[in-house]
C-alpha cells in the first residue's frame, strides 16, 4: 500500500503536475489522520471492554466474599444463642439456691464460649490495596460497597469492646478456689482428688449476699444484655452483606 501511494506521487512530480500532488498530499495526510483516530477508538474500545470485564471481576470477587460472610455470621448467631441459653439458665440456677454449685458451674465457660465471626476481606483489601478502586466506575455502587465495610468494621469493634469487657469481668471474679472450679466434673482430669481435696472452697452459692454471688448474678446479667447487642449487630450486618451482595450479582454478571 505504501509503494502504491508512493508511485503516484512520483507520477505526479514526474508530470510537473504540483497542484494535483499539492491536494494528493493533503489528502494522503488526512487519510494518515483518520486512520489514527480510527486505530484509537479501537484501543479505546479494546481498553474499555478490557476495564469493564476486570470491572466485573472486582463485584464477582466481592459478592464472593459476601456470601461467606453470610453464613459465617449464620454460624456467630447460633454459637451466640447458644451463649445466651446458658448464660439464662446458669442464673436461673444461681437465683434458686443450690446445694450443688456444679449445677452453676457446669454452664460458666459455655456462658463465654462462642463463635466469632471474622469477616472475608479478601477481595476490599485486594482493591484498595492495590490501586484497583479506579477500576469500580459505578460510583452509586462503589461508595456502597465502601460504605457496607466501614460500617462492618465499626459494628465488629463493638462486638469486641463489649465481649472484652465482659470477659475482662468474668475473669475477674478472682478467688477460683473458693468459686470450686476444681469441683466441677468437666474438670476433674486437670485437679485429681488429692488436689480437691487440698484446694477449699465455699458454700458461697447458698448465700445471695455473698461477694461471689453477687459478682456472678451481675456478670451473667451483664453477658445476657451483650449477647442480644451482638445478635442485634450481627443481623445488621447480614441485612447489609445481603442487599449488597444481591446488587453486586446484578452488575458481576
Amino acid at each position: 500500500m505504501i509503494k502504491f501511494f508512493r508511485k503516484i506521487r512520483q507520477n505526479l512530480l514526474m508530470e510537473n503536475k504540483t497542484g494535483k500532488y499539492v491536494k494528493y498530499a493533503i489528502g494522503e495526510i488526512i487519510l494518515v489522520v483518520v486512520g489514527i483516530l480510527i486505530a484509537l477508538q479501537i484501543n479505546n474500545w479494546n481498553e474499555n471492554q478490557k476495564s469493564a470485564k476486570q470491572e466485573k471481576t472486582y463485584y464477582c470477587k466481592v459478592a464472593e466474599d459476601l456470601q461467606v460472610d453470610i453464613k459465617n455470621i449464620d454460624s456467630s448467631m447460633v454459637s451466640v444463642d447458644m451463649r445466651l441459653e446458658s448464660t439464662k439458665r446458669l442464673l436461673k440456677n444461681l437465683l434458686k439456691i443450690q446445694n450443688d454449685k456444679a449445677v452453676i458451674l457446669n454452664d460458666f465457660i459455655p456462658t463465654i464460649r462462642y463463635y466469632k465471626f471474622i469477616p472475608t476481606k479478601a477481595a476490599i483489601v485486594d482493591i484498595t490495596s492495590s490501586g484497583k478502586l479506579e477500576k469500580l466506575r459505578n460510583q452509586t455502587l462503589k461508595k456502597r460497597i465502601l460504605s457496607h465495610y466501614t460500617t462492618k468494621e465499626n459494628a465488629l469493634k463493638i462486638i469486641d469492646i463489649n465481649y472484652n469487657e465482659l470477659v475482662g469481668r468474668i475473669f475477674n471474679l478472682d478467688k477460683y478456689a473458693d468459686v470450686g472450679f476444681q469441683e466441677v466434673p468437666q474438670y476433674q482430669n486437670i485437679f485429681d482428688t488429692e488436689l480437691q481435696e487440698l484446694l477449699s472452697s465455699t458454700q458461697w452459692q447458698q448465700n445471695p449476699n455473698d461477694e461471689l454471688f453477687i459478682k456472678f448474678k451481675d456478670v451473667m446479667i451483664l453477658n445476657m444484655i451483650q449477647a442480644e447487642r451482638e445478635i442485634e449487630l450481627l443481623k445488621s450486618i447480614k441485612a447489609d452483606a445481603e442487599q449488597l451482595n444481591d446488587l453486586l450479582v446484578e452488575n458481576c454478571n
